[in-house]
C-alpha cells in the first residue's frame, strides 16, 4: 500500500500488525515513520520513543525523532537526543546530522557546516544536501549554496515516482483549463443557487509568498477558524469531475458540492456557528471557477511577493513531492509554473471578478498593522491587536505542515525580502518567462 502511496489504509495495517505484536519494534518504527506521514503526530513521537525504549541503539528512530522535533519547533529537544545517541554507542555520522539540526536552527552556522561535512552520504541525502544549502545560504557563500540548491532537486528528482513527469503533467493540465475558460463556456452556466450559509474565505498566493505568516496572524483572531492546506476544496472537485463539470452542474449538485465540502472541513477542524473559515491553500490560484461556482460570494485573500524571491525560495525549500510541489526541483519547471499558475488566475479574474484583497509580502514585513489593520476590516472583523502576536500563536498552533515552519515562530523579518538580489546571475535564465509578472506586479528586475 505504501508504494502505491496510499497511506492511509497503510496506516491501518500497521496498526493492526502492533496490536498483533506490540514488541517487535520493526514494526513500531514503520508505524512511527507512517504516523509522521500521516500527521498523526503525538502518536509518531510515542512510536518512536517506544523504539528508543526497548532498542536504544536503533540509528532510523534517531533520524525520525530528530526530524520530528525540527518540524515541531522543539530546537531544545535536539541537543538531549544528541547526547542520548552518544550514550547509546550511535554512529559518529547520525550524531553529525543531529548537531547539523541543532546548530542550525540556533543559528550556529558555521558549526552546522563542520557537522555536515562529516555526514556520510547514505544517512538522509536530500534532507543534508538541504540543510548545506540553507547553512551556506546564511553565510552569504551564494555560489556555493545554488549549487546544493541544485543539487537537492537533483536528488529528489531521482525518486522513484518520476516527480519530474508528474510536475510536467500538472504544469500541462493548468495550461489546458485556461485554454476552455472562455466567456461562451462561463455563460452556459446554469443559475447559482443562493446559498445561506457564510461564505468562506479562500487565502491563496504561490507558495512562499507570506501566506503561512498571513494564515497564522488571522489564526489568532478569535473570530476566525484557519484550515491550512488541507485536501477539502481538491476532494471536492474530483468528487464532481473536475472543472469540465462546472457548467453543467444543477442546483443540486452544487448544493451537494458545498454540503460535502464542509464534511471535509469538518474532518479537519470545528467550525462553531458565526466563526469565519479562512481556508489557505496556496495553488488555489488555480481552483477560482470552483471556488466560484460553489460560492459565489466568496472573498479572496491574494498574497504578492516579487517572484524572484518567490521562486527562489521555492528552490530553497524542502516540500513533499506532491505533483505540484515537484515543479520546484528545477528553476525552469518552477518559472513555468509560476507563469502557467498567474495565467489562470488573471484568465479567471477576468471572467468572473471575484472580490479580492491583495497582501504585499514586502510591506507585510516592514509595517505588519498597517497591512493587516485595512485586511481586518475589509474582512469585517473588529481590530485585534493581539493577533499580531505571531509567534504566540504560532508555538500554540503546534506542528506547522508547510515549508514556513521554522521562518513562522521567528520575528518578524526582512532578510528574505530582496534575496534574490544575491543569485541574480543563477535566475537569469528565467528572466524572460517571468518579467511580464515582475512588472505587473510592480516589481522590478
Amino acid at each position: 500500500m505504501k508504494e502505491q502511496a496510499r497511506h492511509e489504509p497503510a496506516l491501518e495495517a500497521l496498526e493492526a500488525a502492533a496490536i498483533r505484536d506490540p514488541a517487535d519494534m520493526a514494526i513500531q518504527l514503520k508505524l512511527a515513520i507512517e504516523y509522521g506521514i500521516m500527521m498523526e503526530t503525538e502518536k509518531a513521537e510515542q512510536a518512536y520513543l517506544r523504539v528508543l525504549e526497548h532498542r536504544p541503539n536503533e540509528q532510523l528512530a534517531y533520524l525520525g525523532l530528530a526530524i520530528h522535533y525540527e518540524h515541531h519547533n522543539r530546537g531544545e529537544d535536539l541537543a538531549p537526543l544528541a547526547a542520548r545517541a552518544e550514550a547509546n554507542g550511535i554512529d559518529a555520522g547520525t550524531r553529525a546530522f543531529l548537531a547539523a539540526l541543532d546548530h542550525r536552527r540556533a543559528d550556529r552556522f558555521q558549526e552546522a557546516l563542520g557537522c555536515l561535512e562529516l555526514v556520510p552520504a547514505d544517512i538522509e541525502p536530500e534532507r543534508t544536501a538541504h540543510l548545506r544549502a540553507t547553512v551556506l545560504d546564511r553565510l552569504g557563500r551564494t555560489d556555493e549554496a545554488f549549487y546544493w540548491i541544485e543539487e537537492t532537486g537533483r536528488r529528489h528528482a531521482a525518486h522513484e515516482s518520476a516527480p519530474l513527469l508528474r510536475a510536467e503533467a500538472l504544469r500541462t493540465q493548468v495550461r489546458s483549463e485556461i485554454g476552455r475558460m472562455t466567456p461562451a463556456w462561463v455563460n452556459g452556466w446554469t443559475r447559482d443557487p443562493v446559498f445561506a450559509g457564510q461564505d468562506p474565505v479562500f487565502l491563496l498566493g504561490f507558495p512562499r509568498s507570506g501566506t503561512t505568516l498571513l494564515d497564522t496572524i488571522l489564526m489568532g483572531h478569535p473570530e476566525t477558524v484557519v484550515l491550512e492546506e488541507k485536501p477539502a476544496l481538491n476532494v471536492v472537485e474530483d468528487a464532481i469531475g473536475g472543472m469540465d463539470a462546472l457548467a453543467a452542474m444543477d442546483e443540486a449538485a452544487i448544493d451537494a458540492a458545498r454540503a460535502h465540502y464542509f464534511s471535509e472541513v469538518a474532518r479537519y477542524t470545528a467550525l462553531p456557528s458565526g466563526r469565519m473559515l479562512v481556508d489557505k491553500s496556496p495553488l488555489y490560484l488555480y481552483k477560482v471557477p470552483l471556488i466560484r461556482r460553489l460560492f459565489p460570494k466568496a472573498r479572496i485573500i491574494l498574497a504578492l511577493r516579487h517572484p524572484c524571491d518567490v521562486l527562489l525560495s521555492c528552490l530553497m525549500s524542502n516540500f513533499r513531492l506532491n505533483r505540484a510541489m515537484s515543479n520546484f526541483l528545477r528553476l525552469e519547471d518552477a518559472a513555468d509554473f509560476y507563469d502557467a499558475s498567474f495565467a489562470h488566475w488573471e484568465r479567471a479574474q477576468l471572467l468572473f471578478d471575484v472580490p479580492v484583497r491583495t497582501i504585499v509580502y514586502e510591506r507585510l514585513v516592514q509595517d505588519v498593522e498597517a497591512e493587516v489593520r485595512p485586511l481586518f476590516d475589509w474582512l469585517d472583523l473588529s481590530w485585534t491587536a493581539a493577533a499580531l502576536d505571531h509567534q504566540r500563536t504560532a508555538r500554540e498552533r503546534g506542528l506547522i505542515t508547510t515549508a514556513s515552519y521554522s521562518q513562522v515562530t521567528e520575528p518578524i523579518y526582512q532578510r528574505a525580502a530582496g534575496r534574490w538580489h544575491r543569485y541574480r546571475d543563477h535566475l537569469a535564465p528565467i528572466f524572460p518567462k517571468i518579467a511580464p509578472w515582475v512588472t505587473k506586479f510592480g516589481y522590478k528586475l
